[in-house]
């Protein structure tokens, strides 16, 4: 039967042309998914940025506990490796001698920004992924500072507390604020509004201070970049003490790093025992808080690049679905060419159900074949892809990605096994579908007929 089959098929070079079809557009399909999840890859990455595997909010207390103690209590799990504080101030950004006036928000010497004071060694310790702190240190380019001291002090006693910007940030600073045309030791001017508010009877009184442009990090979120500034958390040069003051708590969120192998539900339940274990509220409900992972975080974000993803796979598989027409067809006409030799083989004894097999195994080797060769193919060519990029740049001048536009650089590419077997398992099971007709008429072909037919 299938000695048959595949002698029907290889006698005539034209039936080929359906199995190209399937192979190229399962190739089409697979080497865009790939190119796809590399996007989505760099996104994730982007999009994560410096926070941990766990985010813990504290539930509100009349009086704040301090760091210390849920540090003692969390690192003592072993889930958990290690923890960073987060003490976060909102707080307006001005430049020396502007004019800021609060009517105003949209002017471009005022912007609202999120003030962020961290222990250094404990946030690089914590994020130590791809995006993290210590690698954004490293990657600022406007004025790069040191991973190990990112804040470094100045001698003088009239020295003002350092600051992290953004590059983003930073090039939007005027040059004629800049300390000698240069970001070096260029003082910003920082207000906010006091942890907690005065009776309405008493005067409202910003926190307000002057603070000096320590270096710049290379942000991975580009809106994060835009509002985000760290700055030490403790100390005479730190955020509790300069606008935050003694009546504000010492840290606002907690970001954590599991270790190998655990889950974000295992490393959840961590959390939870570990601050029941010390008397500690539980975050959620009633008592406000939250614990989440980085996912549930970048939640929205995150499952619109999913669901992109979804809707590109499903349109580029019309491209198989219009190649297996082509399998319907050259079978369809191989039927009514072998008419005479299908009635040859029922007078032989070829039951019905003989021919409609042997049209099926002939549909089954065409998409088979058609599949192996495009899972085959486009894994070649997600392998080599940064051979086939230089190729296209060198010979014909074509760059896919041009860095000048889009914030990667090269060809993104992420082959990822289980989705391309399942999608060539499907371009198989579109081929066979495609085969049914031809093999029904085949069976329902009579001998008679099929004999006398010329």
């Amino acid at each position: 039967m299938i000695r048959l089959a595949l002698a029907y098929l290889l006698r005539r070079p034209v039936q080929l042309l359906a199995v190209f079809g399937v192979a190229i557009g399962l190739l089409a399909l697979l080497v865009v998914l790939s190119v796809m999840n590399g996007l989505i890859h760099e996104d994730r990455v982007s999009v994560r940025g410096p926070l941990g595997d766990l985010l813990l909010i504290p539930a509100v207390e009349e009086s704040p506990r301090n760091y210390a103690t849920y540090r003692q209590a969390l690192e003592s799990a072993p889930e958990i490796e290690v923890t960073a504080p987060h003490l976060i101030a909102y707080a307006i950004l001005g430049l020396p001698d502007g004019d800021l006036r609060l009517s105003s928000t949209r002017r471009s010497d005022m912007n609202g920004v999120q003030v962020v004071g961290i222990d250094h060694e404990a946030e690089t310790s914590v994020t130590q992924h791809a995006g993290g702190f210590g690698e954004m240190i490293h990657k600022g380019k406007l004025l790069p500072v040191n991973v190990e001291n990112p804040f470094p002090t100045q001698d003088s006693p009239f020295s003002r507390p350092p600051v992290l910007l953004s590059d983003t940030l930073a090039r939007t600073l005027p040059a004629s604020h800049r300390q000698d045309g240069g970001l070096k030791d260029t003082l910003l001017q920082l207000g906010s509004l006091p942890y907690i508010l005065p009776p309405s009877n008493e005067p409202l009184i910003p926190a307000n201070g002057s603070f000096r442009l320590a270096g710049t990090y290379a942000g991975s979120d580009y809106e994060m970049s835009l509002d985000r500034i760290y700055m030490p958390r403790m100390g005479r040069n730190g955020l509790h003490y300069n606008l935050v003051g003694k009546a504000g708590p010492d840290f606002t969120e907690i970001i954590l790093r599991l270790g190998p192998g655990v889950s974000f539900a295992d490393g959840k339940l961590a959390v939870l025992r570990q601050l029941k274990k010390a008397d500690i509220p539980l975050p959620g409900k009633n008592q406000g808080g939250a614990l989440e992972t980085w996912e549930e975080r970048r939640s929205l974000f995150l499952s619109a690049i999913d669901n992109e993803r979804r809707v590109v796979t499903l349109v580029m598989f019309f491209i198989v679905i219009v190649a297996s027409f082509g399998l319907f067809t050259t079978l369809s006409a191989l039927v009514r060419e072998k008419i005479r030799d299908l009635g040859v083989l029922s007078a032989l004894g070829f039951t019905p159900f003989h021919r409609a097999h042997l049209l099926m195994c002939m549909g089954a080797f065409s998409s088979g074949v058609g599949a192996l060769l495009g899972y085959f193919g486009a894994y070649w060519l997600v392998q080599h892809h940064q051979e086939l990029e230089h190729f296209l740049r060198t010979k014909f001048g074509i760059e896919i990605f041009n860095s000048e536009l889009y914030v990667i650089e090269g060809l993104p590419a992420r082959w990822d096994s289980e989705q391309a077997l399942f999608l060539s398992l499907c371009a198989f099971c579109v081929g066979l579908v495609f085969t049914l007709a031809p093999a029904i008429f085949a069976a329902r072909l009579s001998p008679v007929e099929a004999l006398r037919y010329e």
